[in-house]
């Protein structure tokens, strides 16, 4: 007869570990024995309903670089089946026994409060805490300096959006995590019995845990699908591939530990070796696609995409040079940047046009800080003292056909730097020219505004 198994996801922490005792005895009696343990799921097994006694324990002599049968695993079994329970799984540290409810009670294990506490301390020391220190330095890197990449890259968006919704648990997860420890530490000196978790709102936290992770999941898809879609760069792809390649091999060294027998020196340094050899060809792919890379910006045709060109400015001659950049994001579909070069002069346009106004004037809000950081750094690093940044007026602003806007005016009258806003468009213009006239820019840039609204 085929064997019938069902799976649930389980994000617990270590103080939740002992409500899972009363939850297996309740799934025992639905007609489902715990079968097997996984890092994120519990496999059970389907059985004739019965009532059981569950024993949940950690076995602190494992490491993550131990073969899980090893003599420490199969002396504490031993000893714990001598007390009356049997053995049904395992997980590293993690071990489960269980006893027929109608027997006798079986011999407890632990009969000293402050070392069952201590045990548990120390797995929350080596295997929890740590892994919360890495989330959150990973947060604080996704969430640092939500700049303008925020809407311009869907990678970055839809990480910012997945990484909030992992976030709504992981934070409560923390903050109970960190009480806990706390209270155990206490009963430990005191040698009181651990404090309980409240099995009704662990459910809901770790549901809520499980939900955030597979929303921040489906989100870094959705980013990475978006940008495919769109044309992602081969560099940007190779970066993505680094943390895939990093967890295939991470799960190849836990199947080589778990299934061959080996010395803990022996499987460190296996592990070490693996990761110098990973490392060393991630840095050399890293090296061949820079030596390999393409270094022209050029990814799409200008097409009808309205622009300032060198005519535009007053230069007669053709432009030497031409490039064109072509992005876009749920949030900003147009965004591309166009920029020509020539004996006469250059000129380079950069628009942005979102999905709201509100969006627009967040995305223009930074800009105008990269635009002031970028230009107060020449004006000071650079010693252009008589160059200046200008805040635009209402009135200097509509001279441009724009609402808002900054303009960095070199001294000399032969270029100009515009960032400008006008509804949910934004224009960051740079024009060079020997004999620029400001009048003729303005009337090119007026144009532009209108041939940007007739095409998007």
């Amino acid at each position: 007869m085929r064997t019938v198994y069902i799976r649930q996801v389980y994000m617990g922490t270590v103080g939740d570990m002992k409500n899972l005792e009363e939850h297996y005895s309740e799934m025992a009696e639905k007609g489902w024995l715990i079968d097997k343990i996984g890092l994120f799921t519990h496999r059970y097994r389907a059985v004739e309903p019965c009532r059981k006694r569950f024993f949940v324990d950690f076995l602190p002599q494992i490491t993550a670089f131990d073969y899980p049968e090893n003599e420490d695993a199969q002396d504490y079994r031993m000893i714990c089946e001598a007390s009356g329970w049997y053995f049904l799984t395992a997980n590293k540290q993690f071990h489960v026994f269980c006893a027929d409810a109608e027997n006798i009670v079986p011999v407890p294990i632990h009969t000293d409060n402050s070392i069952h506490a201590k045990i548990y301390l120390k797995a929350c020391r080596k295997y929890e805490l740590p892994w919360f220190l890495y989330t959150i330095l990973m947060l604080w890197f996704v969430f640092r300096n939500i700049g303008t990449q925020a809407l311009l890259s869907n990678i970055r968006l839809f990480a910012i959006i997945g990484s909030f919704f992992f976030s709504i648990g992981f934070i409560w997860t923390m903050g109970i995590v960190i009480r806990w420890y706390i209270r155990t530490r206490k009963a430990a000196k005191s040698n009181l019995p651990m404090p309980i978790v409240n099995r009704q709102l662990a459910r809901i936290r770790k549901t809520s845990f499980a939900i955030g992770s597979m929303l921040c999941l489906v989100s870094l898809i959705i980013g990475v699908t978006l940008e495919v879609i769109g044309g992602m760069p081969a560099t940007l792809i190779f970066i993505i591939f680094i943390p895939l390649v990093g967890f295939g091999v991470g799960l190849w060294i836990r199947r080589q530990i778990d299934t061959k027998r080996r010395t803990r020196a022996g499987n460190v340094g296996l592990t070490v070796a693996v990761f110098i050899v990973m490392i060393v060809v991630i840095i050399g792919g890293m090296v061949f696609t820079i030596m390999n890379m393409r270094f022209s910006l050029s990814s799409d045709s200008l097409d009808n995409r309205p622009v300032l060109t060198l005519s535009d400015v007053g230069v007669t001659t053709s432009p030497n040079h031409s490039n064109t950049l072509v992005r876009g994001t749920i949030a900003v579909p147009v965004d591309y940047e166009h920029w020509e070069s020539g004996a006469g002069g250059s000129v380079k346009t950069q628009v942005y046009r979102s999905v709201s106004k509100s969006l627009t004037q967040w995305l223009f809000e930074q800009l105008s800080k990269d635009f002031m950081r970028q230009f107060t750094r020449i004006v000071d690093e650079l010693d252009y003292a008589n160059d200046s940044i200008t805040v635009l007026s209402s009135d200097e602003a509509a001279f441009w056909g724009a609402e808002k806007g900054i303009a960095f005016n070199y001294s000399n009258n032969n270029a100009i730097e515009l960032l400008l806003l006008n509804g949910r468009s934004i224009l960051w213009l740079s024009a060079k020219c020997a004999s620029m006239d400001l009048d003729t820019v303005r009337l090119a840039v007026i144009k532009l505004w209108v041939d940007l609204e007739t095409h998007t």
